[in-house]
């Protein structure tokens, strides 16, 4: 008569590996994190001019929440203004106005659709307008042998080839998503609540079975 108080909790096992395919089916694709589609400027990009922000892309739409950016020159000045905003699929920082000519390197940390922070780096060169200035004047008389001029040392650093990659991203990799945390909790709750169901009702047959 024992194997019949069995049979009542098979069903209810049925029920909770249907429930965890379930589950686990939408979670596959949230552990795929964001990853970065371009940034403007892009990296290794020389400029004549600061831009008026810095925007990094994604291939979803980061949260807003714990987003940072900052643009600092070589003496580790950081040279942002405001907050990050998100706008679509981009995270954008505004740059003070009287930023230098110079070499920069952007750091940027931002949460993922999926809850995952992800950051990198990139760098880009604000040349300025010096070194585009023509010498002035023209020799007095043709037979006067030519002055070599001397131009002024420029900052610009070597513009990158047509079809620069966008930066890469380093993302941080570590830790899980909180979807799948979460996830992974309410179906361990189940799975227990299951179980001490299947439990009494196998009790309350063996009370009943006359033996």
């Amino acid at each position: 008569m024992r194997p019949y108080a069995v049979r009542p909790a098979m069903p209810i096992l049925t029920v909770l590996a249907a429930l965890v395919l379930a589950l686990l089916g939408p979670v596959s694709p949230a552990v795929a994190h964001d990853v970065v589609t371009g940034t403007n400027p892009s990296d290794g990009q020389a400029l004549e001019a600061a831009p008026e922000a810095i925007e990094v892309s994604f291939s979803n739409t980061p949260l807003a929440l714990g987003a940072e950016i900052l643009v600092e020159d070589a003496q580790g000045t950081d040279w942002t203004t405001g907050e990050v905003q998100i706008v679509g699929n981009s995270a954008a920082q505004p740059l003070r106005p009287e930023a230098p000519a110079g070499e920069y390197t952007v750091t940027w940390r931002v949460v993922s659709s999926d809850s995952h922070p992800i950051e990198g780096t990139f760098d880009f060169t604000v040349t300025g307008t010096e070194a585009q200035a023509s010498p002035s004047g023209t020799p007095a008389t043709a037979p006067a042998p030519p002055v070599p001029t001397v131009s002024e040392p420029s900052q610009a650093a070597p513009t990158p080839a047509a079809g620069t990659e966008p930066a890469t991203a380093e993302e941080s990799t570590a830790g899980f998503p909180v979807g799948f945390v979460i996830t992974l909790g309410v179906i361990l709750v189940l799975a227990l609540v299951i179980v001490v169901v299947a439990l009494l009702a196998r009790r309350r047959a063996d009370a009943t079975d006359p033996q």
